[in-house]
């Protein structure tokens, strides 16, 4: 990885073009297609789907050599497909660690994203309440 001032301005602005597609995505489904059931959010599962198949799709462009800029390899994917669905980013990793045999690897990471995730969202909103109630 290189870090430069050039690699960070590809990657914003993948990033700021993912956010602002991963909003419309979901204001179209909400608004234009009216699925809004609360007890499933259906656009979040359908841009984490949809960010999964970019992400498939550029790395294996990439791979097999149609994508050779690193610049451009990181604007898509570390920033598009990043601001668009993190779960793109997570797909691949897990996606190497079971090509590369890490099945145990890849297993804890699963378990721990989720989990982790679940529990430092609590904390979070618990850290959030006391700040409203002036206790912190």
């Amino acid at each position: 990885m290189v870090l430069s001032i050039k690699t960070l301005l590809c990657v914003g602005c993948g990033c700021f073009a993912g956010g602002v597609l991963r909003y419309l995505t979901s204001w179209f489904i909400c608004n234009k297609w009216g699925i809004t059931l609360p007890n499933m959010p259906w656009h979040t599962l359908a841009i984490n789907f949809v960010g999964c198949l970019f992400m498939g799709v550029f790395c294996g462009l990439a791979a097999g050599g149609l994508i050779t800029s690193p610049n451009l390899r990181l604007a898509v994917t570390a920033g598009l497909c990043g601001g668009y669905s993190t779960l793109a980013a997570f797909a691949y990793e897990n996606t190497v660690m079971l090509r590369a045999g890490s099945y145990l690897t890849s297993s804890a990471y699963i378990a721990a994203t989720l989990l982790g995730s679940l529990v430092f969202f609590v904390i979070g909103s618990a850290g959030a309440n006391l700040i409203l109630r002036g206790q912190l």
